[in-house]
């Protein structure tokens, strides 16, 4: 069983690379050059795990293999569920309801500001001081590299 887990991990984030291939194919994103557009670079960091310019960003915790935010979160960030685990919708609208953010079981949990969405992302910690899983990466972010992928996951829905 434990097998066919870590192969579904491994085939989803070959997956989630496809996907990233064909943006960058397609012109929809771009390592190149740095783009102007904010959200565009924080779509870079969220599919790919990557800053503009194709270096990738650094992490502590986590997965063992190189990750991204959609790789766990799914490309529209509305969270996974597969045999493995199951991932918590992180779009800007359900992480900031006033009501608490819809859980994977449909309970309400914690509601997060902007600060708390960083501080999650960058060090692992919920809005009530806890521990976030430690398969969640904490990323070394930039602040630059934090505007931009908030800015994007705000275009989510």
């Amino acid at each position: 069983m434990r097998s066919f887990g870590l192969l579904f991990i491994a085939l989803a984030l070959l997956v989630v690379g496809v996907i990233g291939l064909a943006l960058l194919s397609t012109g929809t994103l771009s390592l190149g050059t740095p783009t102007s557009d904010l959200a565009e670079r924080g779509a870079i960091i969220f599919n790919i795990g990557s800053d503009p310019n194709g270096q990738p960003i650094p992490y502590t915790g986590g997965m063992m293999m190189r990750a991204a935010c959609a790789s766990c979160h799914g490309a529209n960030g509305q969270g996974l569920h597969t045999p493995m685990f199951v991932s918590p919708n992180i779009t800007y609208r359900n992480l900031t309801d006033p009501t608490g953010m819809v859980e994977p079981d449909g309970g309400h949990g914690m509601k997060y500001t902007d600060d708390l969405i960083r501080r999650a992302v960058t060090h692992g910690i919920d809005p009530d001081g806890q521990s976030l899983d430690p398969v969640m990466p904490r990323w070394q972010l930039t602040d630059a590299e934090w505007s931009a992928l908030l800015a994007y996951l705000k275009t989510l829905l």
